[in-house]
């Protein structure tokens, strides 16, 4: 049912236009911009006969063709006459951008509910309206108005597209690539569950990620995130918790709020992860992307600056993380490797003097210690000793590549700019880098209790 918005083999964008202050443009640009899309692509303008190069239509009543999916970008005012049109050439799926219908009032929430009562009847599915669309990352389809992320693992649905989007490149800033993306709108017809449902087959969605606002029905809802989040790793992030927050959330969308304490014990027991702020959901989406499930739950804390490390201390024992104990063996090993002024404790303070080399080799000696389950390696970027801005991160990284990446490592690196270099690395190297201690500890603790699931 929702596989077949996804792989169209043909692609009608009823409202496409050259004018590059219109949504029609930059659905139709984005669609174009990827050599590897292999969908044709049919722009519907009555006014146009040509553009962005391409043959346009009047309508798609004129296109030659089957069309598998329709994108709609009309005033709201024509929508319901290009939906009937599409219904008339049996488009098997439509996906209506166009605001103006159940968020606006009750008039409008008629109307929606009357268009795709229609296409139901034509076993057409609706996504929408009030959407800023879809994405296929894996064959290049970017059909919404939002930027292309690069390509991952993690696909993801909101139920608000402008945050989705917010999201989508604050993840795409810390190096993670997507697989799918969708924004349900109003979700006249195609819904949360749905979409789940499809995430759940869909090989490439390892990591599932949602942004949600209200739940149409709780028990189909609970029943499909249950059987998600015992396959793949999947991440909350609610909006309307509070009172205001519900008012917002009915305005947005024209949603009725669920009740956020009912909901989060639902989760709970799903399995799935629930997060409160931005900072965590991406923290928990980097971890389960990039990172392995530990074998256990000791912490082994590694650092040139012993602030950074005391405030993941705070935040680990906040948690309820445990610190690994360093045995003889380990200390014997890392002692060649650090001045005699280091402590060799956890964490283990390497003083702002250690180089590179250091880090290359006190990582590795962690990530081969029995005794270690989780490596958290911290480091203030230096700016002396004539020490490169990324020979910390190459060698932590170095150290993981040569133990086969068997172990979580959670790399914290600050310094405002200076971690620009960093991220650069982290992107082509597909590892990650954690920007605070707090983000770090929060996900050391979401691998632990996703290891604690899977072993029940």
């Amino acid at each position: 049912m929702v596989k077949e918005f996804f792989y169209p083999k043909t692609i009608a964008v009823i409202g496409a236009t050259a004018d590059s202050k219109k949504f029609g443009n930059a659905v139709t640009v984005n669609l174009l911009e990827n050599e590897q899309l292999e969908s044709e692509l049919f722009p519907i303008n009555p006014k146009s006969t040509e553009i962005l190069g391409l043959k346009s239509y009047a309508s798609i009543l004129e296109v030659e063709k089957e069309v598998d999916l329709a994108i709609v970008l009309v005033p709201s005012k024509a929508v319901p006459i290009v939906v009937d049109q599409c219904i008339e050439k049996n488009v098997k799926r439509i996906i209506i951008v166009s605001a103006g219908f159940g968020e606006i009032n009750e008039e409008g929430k008629k109307l929606e509910q009357a268009m795709t009562s229609k296409a139901l009847k034509k076993d057409i599915r609706i996504i929408g309206p009030n959407c800023v669309g879809i994405m296929n990352v894996d064959t290049g389809m970017n059909a919404s108005f939002i930027l292309s992320p690069p390509k991952g693992n993690v696909s993801m649905v909101t139920q608000s597209g402008s945050f989705g989007a917010a999201c989508l490149y604050e993840m795409q800033d810390q190096g993670l690539g997507f697989s799918k993306f969708a924004n349900l709108g109003n979700m006249s017809d195609i819904n949360l569950t749905d979409l789940l449902g499809f995430y759940l087959e869909d090989a490439n969605s390892e990591v599932v990620c949602i942004y949600l606002e209200n739940v149409i029905d709780g028990r189909k809802f609970y029943e499909i995130l249950k059987k998600v989040a015992n396959k793949k790793p999947t991440i909350i992030l609610k909006g309307g918790r509070t009172a205001y927050g519900a008012s917002a959330a009915a305005s947005h969308t024209g949603s009725i709020a669920t009740d956020y304490s009912s909901l989060k014990a639902a989760i709970k027991q799903s399995g799935a992860t629930l997060c409160e702020n931005l900072n965590d959901y991406v923290a928990a989406i980097k971890a389960f992307s990039f990172l392995p499930l530990p074998a256990g739950n000791r912490v082994g804390i590694l650092t040139n600056s012993g602030g950074s490390a005391v405030l993941f201390s705070d935040n680990a024992e906040e948690f309820g993380l445990k610190m690994a104990e360093f045995s003889t063996d380990f200390i014997d090993k890392i002692t060649p490797h650090v001045i005699p002024l280091v402590k060799k404790v956890n964490p283990l303070d390497l003083i702002a003097g250690a180089n590179g080399e250091s880090y290359y080799q006190v990582t590795k000696a962690m990530l081969d210690d029995p005794n270690i389950d989780i490596v958290v390696p911290c480091a203030v970027i230096p700016t002396f000793l004539e020490m490169t801005l990324d020979e910390h991160y190459l060698g932590v990284i170095k150290a993981w590549n040569e133990t086969g990446r068997k172990k979580p490592i959670i790399p914290i690196f600050m310094s405002g700019e200076l971690v620009d270099k960093t991220k650069e690395i982290a992107e082509k190297e597909l590892a990650p880098v954690f920007l605070s201690p707090r983000e770090a500890a929060f996900a050391v603790k979401v691998l632990i209790e996703r290891k604690k699931k899977i072993q029940k």
